[in-house]
């Protein structure tokens, strides 16, 4: 029987967005050679990054790091190298990286556990061009890398009762960034104060925002936090997070979310995003009124 070692490395995904479509557009024998070209050129940052690949499934990369620092900067490595080779950039080829600090139990020259499956549930979660991460490994990172990490999204993992908080850690130049803004959400030195809350009213419905749950998603669908199953509402309909000491709406819907703040004028907010400060309504698709139905009412607390 193969002997088992288990410790705490940094777990690092990252595949190739788009491959299905390549193979279909480039025909197999080019969007394969493409492709090996691109795990080749993964391969060498982890080898630089003095990390290694545990190995190669397909389109996606499975290495292991000593520390979350290591790891990330390989994989924002991994993403400007793939920009930058003359080659691959012909073909557009785009990153999805996800990665993740913890235990970790070695057999076989293969590697299982905790760390794995939530490093592969990150990459699941990033999109293309993205770097995502938890809270628990971007808690282990350099100040630097913590500086630029944004809070995108929260995620229930099969097998834990709480939700995993995903942070994006930014890479390129500050036009080139997926990202928008900064907020790590009790990271950094200017962290959100425990007193600062957003409440949501909906009915007989009360939720609070804050640093400890940072976000809530809105839409039709049942995973969402709040859920309103009408026509005009998306599946994930918009989501309201803390950034620091402020409440930001991000809409991502067909039909938009129309937000009335008190003593304001209607806006109507569509794949864009507003702050929500003192008092309002808020509804998804129609326009927000006192007497809609299902219109929430928001109001922040400092």
């Amino acid at each position: 029987m193969a002997k088992s070692l288990t410790n705490d490395q940094t777990i690092l995904f990252a595949d190739i967005a788009g491959s299905t479509r390549m193979y279909e557009q480039l025909g197999d024998l080019l969007a394969r050679k493409v492709i090996a070209a691109s795990i080749e050129l993964m391969a060498n940052v982890v080898k630089t990054a003095h990390g290694r690949v545990i190995k190669t499934i397909g389109d996606e990369a499975m290495c292991r790091f000593d520390t979350p620092d290591s790891a990330a900067q390989a994989a924002i490595r991994m993403q400007e190298s793939i920009g930058a080779d003359a080659e691959l950039s012909t073909y557009h080829i785009q990153l999805r990286i996800g990665l993740h600090h913890g235990s970790v139990i070695e057999e076989s020259n293969d590697l299982f556990g905790d760390a794995v499956n939530v490093a592969a549930r990150m990459v699941g979660q990033a999109k293309a061009g993205q770097i995502v991460t938890t809270r628990i490994t971007l808690n282990k990172m350099s100040s630097s890398l913590i500086a630029s990490a944004r809070l995108i999204d929260q995620a229930r993992i099969r097998g834990k009762q709480a939700l995993i908080d995903i942070f994006e850690l930014s890479w390129g130049q500050p036009e080139e960034l997926t990202m928008v803004g900064t907020s790590t959400c009790g990271l950094s030195g200017d962290a959100p104060a425990e007193n600062v809350f957003l409440i949501l009213d909906l009915e007989n419905k009360h939720i609070c925002i804050n640093h400890e749950q940072p976000i809530v998603t809105l839409g039709r669908d049942a995973s969402n936090r709040i859920v309103i199953n009408n026509p005009k509402v998306s599946r994930v309909h918009a989501r309201i997070e803390m950034r620091r000491t402020k409440f930001i709406l991000v809409d991502q819907s067909t039909n938009g979310t129309f937000i009335l703040p008190q003593g304001g004028q209607m806006v109507h907010l569509r794949r864009d995003e507003m702050p929500l400060e003192g008092e309002g309504l808020i509804n998804l698709g129609k326009e927000a009124t006192p007497d809609a139905p299902m219109v929430i009412r928001y109001c922040s607390l400092l």
